[in-house]
């Protein structure tokens, strides 16, 4: 939608901006939700979280120059466009943005029938990401001198996301002796009202340098703090049942599963279905 902005030269002229089109990339990982969750709305974990990676991103490449920039809006409406080159899409489905049928198209007949492939690209796009977004590079850390005295603080109640982040590294140095099983991976569940904050404060934690990244795949709000707490230890009671828990909020897990558990709609074994095809 395109948003009037006053004249760059600060007189009243006005003049009409949209956000810049949706490039291969973010249009791969929009493809990636849109085969799990192809009716997915605004208040959608997964929508969340795509939209605070693709902010980011847009805030390092000077790129997200007007507010509504990837917001969660933006990104329920654009992932319909998916529809229209989808043959099992029911009818009306494909009512989205209009821009970007091109490119749609072409990420369409490049993964459609091939999830391998997709894959594969998916984890480049992440790592590539998660290794810029929230890093501090090529100087060290600057902190606040300390300072002395009493402190008073009050802490209040309000929404609270439950999230749901990738721990992206050699399974060997992350969880040593576990074997490997394709589509699983270590994730951390956790609370915070503040994704991003909460990415760098986790990746300040990590060398830049390091082959080990945090990658946000969802996060599910809650109007307090007390009902996302009782959420979080759903979740992780659950990893301590199956078998997954690798100690504190972390675990090695099934990502499809551990996404659908995060967005309420897990019924057992998930199984991604190919676009217009059978299950995988």
């Amino acid at each position: 939608m395109d948003e009037i902005a006053t004249a760059p030269d600060g007189s009243d002229g006005k003049v009409a901006k949209r956000n810049p089109a949706w490039t291969r990339e973010e249009t791969i990982l929009l493809f990636d939700l849109y085969l799990s969750a192809p009716r997915a709305e605004k208040s959608h974990p997964e929508v969340v979280a795509l939209s605070s990676i693709l902010r980011a991103a847009g805030r390092r490449d000077g790129r997200a120059t007007l507010p509504n920039f990837r917001n969660p809006s933006g990104i329920a409406m654009r992932l319909r466009n998916f529809g229209k080159h989808d043959p099992q899409a029911p009818v009306g489905q494909d009512v989205g943005l209009r821009p970007g049928g091109a490119i749609d198209a072409q990420i369409w007949r490049e993964f459609g029938a091939d999830l391998a492939a997709l894959d594969v690209e998916v984890w480049r796009i992440r790592r590539s990401i998660s290794q810029e977004q929230w890093t501090i590079r090529d100087r060290s850390s600057r902190g606040p001198a300390p300072s002395f005295g009493q402190r008073v603080s009050t802490t209040e109640d309000g929404r609270t996301g439950v999230y749901l982040l990738l721990l992206d590294g050699p399974l060997e140095l992350l969880a040593p002796g576990h074997r490997t099983f394709g589509g699983w991976a270590v994730i951390k569940f956790g609370r915070t009202g503040n994704l991003d904050r909460r990415m760098s404060e986790l990746s300040c934690g990590l060398p830049p340098s390091a082959a080990i990244r945090f990658y946000p795949l969802g996060i599910r709000m809650f109007g307090s703090g007390v009902d996302a707490h009782e959420f979080e230890r759903h979740m992780l009671d659950m990893c301590d049942r199956f078998g997954w828990s690798l100690g504190g909020e972390f675990a090695y897990a099934p990502l499809a599963e551990a996404r659908h558990a995060l967005t309420g709609d897990y019924r057992g074994p998930f199984r991604r279905k190919a676009a217009g095809g059978a299950p995988e």
